[in-house]
């Protein structure tokens, strides 16, 4: 054992402890089965046929729609005479407006020459 690698070591030792405790679970099960202690009378299951009415629905076959042609009467009515506007002349008084006199101006006559000072 001391020539093996650890891991080869390690893989011996979990499968011996898997082997050892197989026993101990096979003993485990075989002692639930046989310690189930008195069983009450368990009623046997007896297959009995009930039959139910139930209430189904019947389709009927759709109603089918042909198609026709139908000629529709149409009222038209005859034109009407609508009286348009006339254009009636008017007199309207327009209001004129007059000149305001001017106011006479101070200023030298207008034939005269005002000299300007020079800056």
């Amino acid at each position: 054992m001391e020539e093996l690698s650890r891991q080869t070591r390690i893989r011996y030792l979990l499968t011996l402890l898997i082997l050892i405790t197989v026993p101990c679970y096979l003993l485990g099960f075989i002692m639930l089965r046989l310690d189930r202690g008195p069983q009450p009378n368990r009623p046997t299951p007896t297959g009995t046929a009930t039959i139910t009415l139930t209430a189904t629905i019947t389709l009927t076959p759709y109603l089918t729609r042909t198609a026709s042609i139908t000629p529709t009467a149409t009222a038209t009515y005859p034109p009407t005479d609508t009286p348009e506007p006339s254009a009636t002349p008017t007199e309207t008084a327009i209001p004129t407006e007059t000149p305001l006199p001017e106011p006479p101006t101070e200023g030298p006559p207008s034939g005269e020459f005002t000299p300007t000072p020079n800056p």
